[in-house]
């Protein structure tokens, strides 16, 4: 689907005005998948999944990705922009804030990010119970998602090391799917 720019650039926007505390992922879900329908949950999922894997920032490169799918090169430079231009000012405030006047422990300001911590959370959650049944869908999924949660999770195992095992794992399970996704299909001879 290809999507306006400008529309594009509004929405990454808005996303990026309410993304705080680790939230972001769960606030594009909100905004692309469920208020606008400009793609699929399976293929938002697909996307999120594919971003967690590489290195960099996961919000960054979601809302790269996102925006070049939904409006080519210049709508992934401006999801890029839409999204990080008001945590990156607002960072900049608070920086300025932090040292022209201090940290004060017990602070209203320290209780008001407590409090954003805590709603991003909720919202994290909340997302992940949403798309829990779209990508545990068979058995294998099941198993895969259980051994990831529980090298990385429980065992404390290095992200690099988690990844090794479980990706050509994952790679292996779904190979036949993957080659062919709708099923088996029949071309007619020519003739």
């Amino acid at each position: 689907m290809r999507v306006p720019l400008f529309e594009l650039f509004l929405a990454f926007l808005q996303v990026g005005l309410v993304a705080f505390g680790g939230g972001g992922n769960a606030q594009l879900y909100q905004a692309l998948v469920l208020k606008r329908g400009w793609m699929g949950e399976r293929e938002f999922l697909e996307t999120t999944a594919l971003v967690r894997i590489l290195p960099g920032p996961i919000f960054a490169n979601a809302a790269a990705h996102l925006g070049m799918r939904l409006g080519g090169l210049m709508g992934a430079v401006l999801a890029l922009v839409g999204v990080l231009a008001p945590g990156s000012l607002l960072m900049l405030l608070l920086s300025f804030a932090y040292f022209r006047f201090g940290a004060v422990p017990g602070s209203l300001a320290e209780s008001a990010l407590d409090g954003v911590a805590a709603a991003a959370i909720g919202l994290i959650l909340a997302t992940m119970v949403r798309q829990a049944p779209v990508a545990l869908d068979s058995l294998k999924a099941t198993v895969l998602a259980v051994g990831v949660f529980v090298t990385y999770g429980i065992l404390h195992w290095p992200l690099l090391l988690v990844l090794l095992v479980h990706v050509p794992v994952g790679v292996s399970l779904y190979w036949r799917e993957a080659a062919h996704p709708w099923g088996e299909v029949e071309v007619p001879p020519h003739g």
